[in-house]
């Protein structure tokens, strides 16, 4: 008769069924009763990534804060938006072409318009009269013409640019300036324009429509004198002159 095996597991002792901890209790390096806490290192991107994340808000800020300062070029912007809608098959319109056209009329309704070169850009409407369609030589006193002339000219602008701005320029020639209370050529020029904007004034455009520059003789459009150092009396001409500017301020609709 065989050996029948026998299956049943053995069972452990009492001593073998306690934790390694408390069988052991040497390998604790404070010997404490309470199992080991295990810390499981979260995979993450570390610290800089919020160190990180402060730069590109401050440099977010800063060239917002740059952008706000700055003033956009309004003539690249008109250009690419003339490229983009002539692209697309539309018909561009410059912006100020209408003013041109009306101010034109306007001027040769009055007969002056050989006295006065009007054109238009991207950026507003220029008049340029000659020295001599507001003032006298060397003098400052509006002509009596020339309050018509304003008139007829405030007329068309607050008809076809209402609200827009206007800067006044006045120029004159290298000549000096041979006046008992003017000094300069700088103060007869600023003088001029600053006469030509209180007639666009009563026409009921306010002060902070009006900017008036004085450039004195600092920026003719053509040479005061010939080559050899004499006057040249036809250039000077065109350097007397007035110019004023139509213009819708950035930002406005």
């Amino acid at each position: 008769m065989g050996l029948r095996k026998n299956n049943l597991k053995a069972v452990p002792k009492p001593e073998e069924q306690k934790p390694l901890h408390e069988r052991y209790p040497e390998l604790n390096d404070d010997h404490d009763s309470q199992p080991p806490t295990i810390i499981k290192k979260e995979e993450g991107e570390g610290p800089w990534i919020v160190s990180y994340a402060d730069l590109m808000t401050l440099l977010m800020g800063f060239f917002a804060m740059m952008y706000s300062m700055s003033k956009p070029d309004v003539a690249k912007l008109e250009q690419a938006k003339k490229a983009n809608t002539e692209r697309f098959g539309g018909h561009y319109e410059e912006p100020y072409k209408a003013l041109e056209n009306a101010l034109k009329k306007t001027v040769k309704a009055n007969g002056i318009e050989k006295q006065v070169q009007i054109e238009s850009g991207y950026d507003g409407v220029i008049m340029t009269f000659t020295g001599t369609t507001f003032f006298e030589s060397g003098d400052f006193h509006v002509k009596d013409e020339a309050v018509n002339i304003v008139s007829k000219l405030a007329a068309t602008i607050k008809t076809q640019a209402k609200g827009y701005n206007i800067r006044i320029e006045g120029h004159t020639d290298s000549a000096p300036i041979s006046h008992p209370i003017i000094a300069s050529n700088w103060e007869l020029s600023g003088i001029r324009a600053a006469r030509i904007a209180q007639l666009f004034e009563t026409q009921g455009f306010g002060k902070k429509q009006l900017t008036v520059t004085g450039w004195g003789e600092t920026k003719p459009v053509v040479p005061n004198e010939n080559t050899d150092g004499t006057p040249n009396l036809e250039n000077r001409s065109k350097n007397r002159r007035v110019v004023i500017k139509v213009f819708k301020e950035q930002g406005e609709q």
